[in-house]
This record gives structure tokens, sequence and C-alpha cells, in this order.
């Protein structure tokens, strides 16, 4: 891909903030550092930048000391999936061997909520589900699938998502929750909305869909569900092109790491024939144009909202703090300013790295 296809507004932010990045000393594996590997990785292809690959390389096998292979374990990437990531942008089929192998333990050792959603895996015991988990865990069944050729790992990535549809989504709003189970009763529900969860809902289901052959009888049923849950979006988003920390009350701070994942997923959603171009590119392009006025001249990126597990009241969402260059946020800023140039000779790079 080339910088030719970035807008000047997403090539300037997203170098900012790929430097700053680059300029820390910490890169221990977590999932927000993994996120933002990712991020790296996206936006090094976009914008032509040779270096960012490199510099990913650098930390798996230099400063985490990994080979091929290791860092894979479902139960350690609760959030993410760097090595898929890695293999997609590389082709280096040695840092996925054994991941259908751990998928099927995944599948089979997950533990489960009463009505069979996959649930979260710490204190697994109580059948918690959580979306920031849906989100992971429906990916990797749905790239063990591609990998094997099994189709029960797509259906099981599919029927995650329809029963924690069933249980989290408020239709009124088209919100979820962001888990169940996490209050005083195994049934109670979070209060609906906290915006990086619906982040994660949307990355979710585009991830699974890029995996699903797309004559799959399972491919169906995700697209719904995806044109389902854009629409409801759509209608939050403000003026501005930004989404709020607590998407349905106006009077949230507009946040970045939810809007910067819904840009993400919108732009790869209409490259790939998942969501039309009307209305969903032009939504993406206003949210990408403010996004990117939230990232200073040193590239710290503004509002993004302190990470939390599902909380018991709106109010506490509502007043989540966001503290300047939260560790999100440079990952879900990256894919978003990387997401344009999946069009002309991007979307041709895109459907390579899915064959």
């Amino acid at each position: 891909m080339s910088d030719a296809t970035l807008p000047e507004h997403a090539r300037e932010a997203g170098a900012r903030v790929a430097e700053r990045f680059m300029r820390r000393s910490d890169y221990a594996h977590s999932y927000t550092n993994d996120l933002a590997l990712e991020g790296l990785l996206w936006w090094g292809a976009s914008a032509g930048d040779r270096s960012c690959a490199a510099f990913v390389r650098k930390v798996m096998t230099g400063f985490r000391g990994w080979t091929p292979g290791q860092g894979l374990t479902w139960r350690a990437n609760p959030f993410t999936l760097l090595h898929v990531q890695w293999f997609l942008f590389t082709g280096e089929r040695d840092w996925i061997a054994g991941f259908v192998e751990d998928a099927e333990r995944c599948r089979r050792e997950v533990a489960r909520s009463s009505d069979g959603g996959a649930a979260f895996v710490y204190r697994p015991e109580t059948g918690r589900i959580f979306v920031d988990m849906l989100q992971q865990y429906a990916s990797r069944m749905a790239f063990a699938g591609r990998l094997s050729g099994d189709v029960s790992f797509y259906k099981e990535a599919v029927a995650q998502y329809e029963l924690q549809r069933n249980a989290l989504r408020d239709p009124a709003t088209g919100l979820w929750s962001q888990g169940r189970g996490w209050g005083p009763t195994p049934d109670f529900v979070s209060p609906l909305g906290w915006l990086r969860g619906q982040g994660w809902v949307l990355r979710g289901m585009v991830d699974v869909l890029s995996f699903l052959p797309a004559d799959s009888a399972h491919a169906e049923p995700m697209r719904r569900m995806l044109a389902e849950f854009a629409s409801d979006l759509l209608r939050w988003q403000d003026r501005r092109g930004m989404w709020h920390q607590v998407p349905h009350r106006a009077n949230s701070y507009q946040e970045t790491t939810g809007t910067g994942l819904f840009v993400h997923a919108l732009f790869r959603a209409v490259a790939q024939g998942f969501l039309p171009a009307e209305p969903y590119l032009a939504a993406a392009e206003r949210g990408l144009k403010a996004l990117c006025g939230f990232v200073s001249a040193d590239g710290t990126v503004l509002n993004g909202s302190f990470g939390c597990g599902p909380l018991f009241e709106e109010e506490d969402y509502l007043h989540r703090p966001a503290p300047p260059g939260d560790a999100h946020t440079p990952g879900t800023t990256l894919l978003a300013c990387a997401a344009p140039a999946l069009f002309g000779a991007g979307h041709a790079f895109l459907k390579a790295l899915l064959s």
C-alpha cells in the first residue's frame, strides 16, 4: 500500500502516534501493547513504512524473547491476536504453528455461562460473559476454521455472537452491554453503552466475516448482525464525527478509542463488501477526521477512556477518567489512520492477506 491513499490528516496523525509509541521503553506482553503492535503493522503497511514491521519483530523476538509459536496460548491472549496479525502481514506461518490445536483447546476448556456463552478467563467459575473477550474468542474460532477447513469453528464463532447479542443488546438503542454476571446476581446485565465495548463488538464482527468464506452458511447471519449494529451506531455519531463515551448520552465526552475502532472496522467492512459505501464510508471518513483532531503535536492521543470491567451504573461509565495517552489509544488510533488505504491498491492488498 502507499501513503498516497491516505488523507493528509490521517498520514500526519498516524506518523506522530507511531513515532511516539516506538520511543517508549516498556513493550511487555499486555493486550494494550499488543493492540498497539497490531496497529503498527497496519500503519506501516498503509504508509509504506517498513520500519514498523521491523519494530514489531524486534519487540517479539528481542524484548520479549519469543520464538515462533511462543506467547500463543488462548489463556494468555484474551483480547488480541498479535500472532495472527503478524502472519497475515508477513506470511510467516511458523508464528501460528499450533494455532488450530490451541483454538480447539480453547473451545473445549473455556468456561461457559448457563446458556453456553464463552466466559471470561478470570474467575471462570462465575460464567461471566464480556464483549471484550467475545470479539477475540469469535475471531480465534473463525481463523482456526480458515486454517483447518473445519466448519465447526465457523459455527462456534457465529453462535457466540448470536448468543451474546440476545443477552446483551438493547433493542431500543441498538447498543450492547459490556457484560453479564458481573453484578450481584449471575443474570445481572451491566448498563449498556460503554463506547469501547461497542468498538470491540464491531471489530470482532468484521474480523469474523474476514475469515469466513463468502459462501459459508454462517456468513449470512453474521452479515445481518453487522448490518444491524452498524446502522444502530450511526444513530449516535455526533456532528463533528465522533462517538461519545456513553453513545446515547450527548453530555458524555467524545471518546477516541471506541471511535478509532469504529473507523477502522467501517472502512474495512465497506472495502470488503460487508457494508454498502453509502452511508458508512462517509461516516468513517468524518470519524477519522474528527479523531485526528485529538492527536497532539507529540503524538499523545486525548480522550481515551481508562479501562474497566463491566460497571454497575451508567453514571460510572459517564465519568470514567480519560487521561492523555491512555494505553488503549495508540493501537486504536493507528488502526483508524491506516484504514483509508484499504481502498484502491489497499483493497487488493487486504484480499491477498486473507487469501
